[in-house]
This record gives C-alpha cells, sequence and structure tokens, in this order.
C-alpha cells in the first residue's frame, strides 16, 4: 500500500514534517519496482484526502491506473454521489 497521486498531496515525502509535495517520480518508480518484484501495490491518498476537484479526481484515478500502474485504489467517500462519481472516474482510467 503507498500513498500516491498525480499531484504529491498528502504523500510521503523526503522530509516529512514539512508537509511539502511528495516526489511523485520517485515513488512511481518504486511501485514498477515492486511489480516487477511480483507484488501488488495498493494506492492510497488518491485524491489527496479529499483536497481534489472533479477533474484532479479523474486524473488522479488515470494517473494511479495507466502510468504508475497499481493494481488498485482505496477511496473514501462522504455520500453516495461520490461512490458514483469514483466509479466513473475508475471507468474512465481503465477504459
Amino acid at each position: 500500500m503507498i500513498r500516491m497521486n498525480h499531484k504529491g498531496t498528502i504523500m510521503d515525502a523526503e522530509e516529512y514534517d514539512t508537509h511539502g509535495l511528495g516526489d511523485v517520480d520517485e515513488v512511481v518508480k518504486h511501485v514498477r519496482q515492486v511489480k516487477k518484484e511480483g507484488m501488488g501495490v495498493i494506492s492510497m491518498k488518491l485524491i489527496g484526502e479529499g483536497a481534489f476537484n472533479h477533474e484532479d479526481r479523474q486524473k488522479a484515478m488515470r494517473f494511479a491506473f495507466r502510468t504508475a500502474g497499481v493494481d488498485c485504489v482505496t477511496v473514501g467517500y462522504k455520500n453516495t454521489d461520490e461512490i458514483d462519481e469514483a466509479i466513473d472516474n475508475l471507468n474512465l482510467a481503465l477504459g
């Protein structure tokens, strides 16, 4: 399980106490390495703890599956509309 999104928001960073952005390229590199070693990868913090707008939520889902190559993601919801949107975003990312 790894914290990842296309913007580096709420990701683990070299200097975690700074609350700065995570190094997206470094995280993707690690995802690809462990995948080569036969491990599955679950992405979390995909939408920056809810900080992203609709367009960035779509980009985040697409990035996780198409660019980073994760196997699955976790997404939290506050209501059923957010569930429906996440399903649509997932279908766009995998389509």
